[in-house]
């Protein structure tokens, strides 16, 4: 049986790698920190799939939302960046709609898959984020209608996946205005919440330490879906500016490929009760409209271009890589070594950067040597890592698989 120390440094622990959806880029361009997404009361995960949260979180569904609804185009490009997090699983990315008006949809109801990113190369979708600054990047499918929709992206986190209702949801929407050519229809779709169910088997997965192969893994919410007769969306390569000198192009792609999108030029189209000044870019808080991230590139916004699975991380920004299909993976079901998970932060709700705010780095290894760095993975039944944990740490035991440093 745990202590009450151990116990109480685990909730710790377990809350220090809480993480929320921060913001977002249409062809490279950001609206803004936070801007266009509605952000819930606090970075903790959704563990009840029954629950009407499933949908956009906590308050997510609370309408009129009061934030702004972000211009983009069918086939566009979209990067969204979460905080940091050393939990294994994937990441997908949902829409609703097409609605009359956004920030008066509550989400609840149908949905249907755009994108996935799974386990690629031995590595979890979390962990192909971090070595770009905790970002993803996907293309909107063509075919789809022109009208205002609900972007939901979700990271699954599975360190807790052995048990029923141990695996936890972190998830937010963000509101588009969508010009596209299509009909409209997308198939399949799922209805959230009513699609996930607690026991299902890429929920509840009780060998997730001992044997799990994440190789054919696939995330809950059903198969991407084909929109107006187009092909779904898939992780495109991109070109991204140079924010630090330890940006790294270590990201691995979905499979099929998809045509770079059009340049569309984001515009923020404010709802009822939205404020009427344009977003501003994720580099400074300031009253000027948004701006292309090749202008807003500094230490806060670190981005790197999406590189096929085999690419190794570099010591510099790297240029726009060509997308490759991945040929391998391996059985391993948890990364050689976790990152560090994001400290606790809750979400504040301004659409523009706060002094002193910056986007996380998603830059730096587990460990320096042979000592673990505070957060990181330091033992459990299978571990080859550092189990000696940075001055100020101590290596403490979540599970019979696996102990961090806190």
């Amino acid at each position: 049986m745990f202590s009450k120390t151990i116990i109480a440094s685990t909730l710790i622990a377990a809350a220090s790698a809480h993480q929320n959806f921060h913001q977002f880029w249409v062809n490279d361009v950001t609206p803004g920190y936070q801007a266009g997404i509605r952000m819930p009361p606090s970075n903790s995960p959704v563990t009840d799939v029954t629950s009407d949260d499933m949908a956009c979180n906590v308050d997510g569904s609370t309408v009129p939302s009061g934030v702004d609804t972000i211009a983009a185009s069918e086939g566009d490009s979209i990067k969204v960046q979460w905080d940091q997090s050393g939990h294994p699983g994937p990441i997908t990315h949902m829409l609703f709609g097409p609605v009359d008006d956004a920030s008066q949809a509550t989400g609840i109801g149908s949905w249907v898959k755009i994108d996935e990113l799974d386990y690629v190369d031995g590595k979890w979708a979390n962990e192909i984020m971090e070595a770009d600054n905790m970002t993803h990047t996907f293309t909107l499918p063509t075919g789809l209608a022109s009208g205002e929709y609900l972007l939901r992206s979700e990271m699954l986190a599975l360190h807790g996946a052995q048990t029923v209702g141990g695996a936890q949801f972190y998830i937010g929407c963000a509101q588009l205005k969508i010009t596209g050519t299509g009909s409209g229809t997308c198939s399949p779709s799922i209805d959230l919440p009513g699609a996930y169910n607690a026991e299902d088997s890429d929920i509840y997965i009780p060998n997730i330490y001992n044997g799990f192969d994440a190789t054919n893994y696939t995330a809950p919410g059903g198969s991407v879906a084909t929109c107006g007769g187009s092909g779904s969306s898939t992780p495109v390569s991109t070109s991204a500016p140079a924010a630090s000198s330890s940006a790294s192009n270590g990201t691995a792609v979905a499979s099929s490929a998809a045509s770079v999108a059009p340049t569309t030029a984001i515009a923020a189209v404010t709802s009822s009760a939205a404020s009427s000044a344009a977003p501003v870019s994720s580099a400074a808080a300031s009253s000027a409209a948004p701006v292309s991230s090749s202008a807003a590139a500094s230490s806060a916004v670190a981005s790197s271009a999406v590189a096929s699975s085999a690419a190794a991380s570099s010591a510099v920004a790297s240029s726009a890589a060509p997308v490759s299909s991945n040929t391998s993976a391996p059985s391993s079901a948890i990364p050689s070594s976790s990152a560090a998970p994001s400290t606790l932060a809750t979400s504040v709700k301004s659409s523009s950067i706060p002094s002193g705010v910056a986007a996380p780095s998603g830059t730096g290894s587990a460990s320096s040597g042979s000592v673990a760095k505070q957060y990181y993975q330091c033992g459990g039944a299978g571990w080859t890592g550092a189990t000696t944990c940075v001055s100020g740490s101590t290596c403490t035991k979540q599970n019979d698989y696996y102990s961090q440093c806190i």
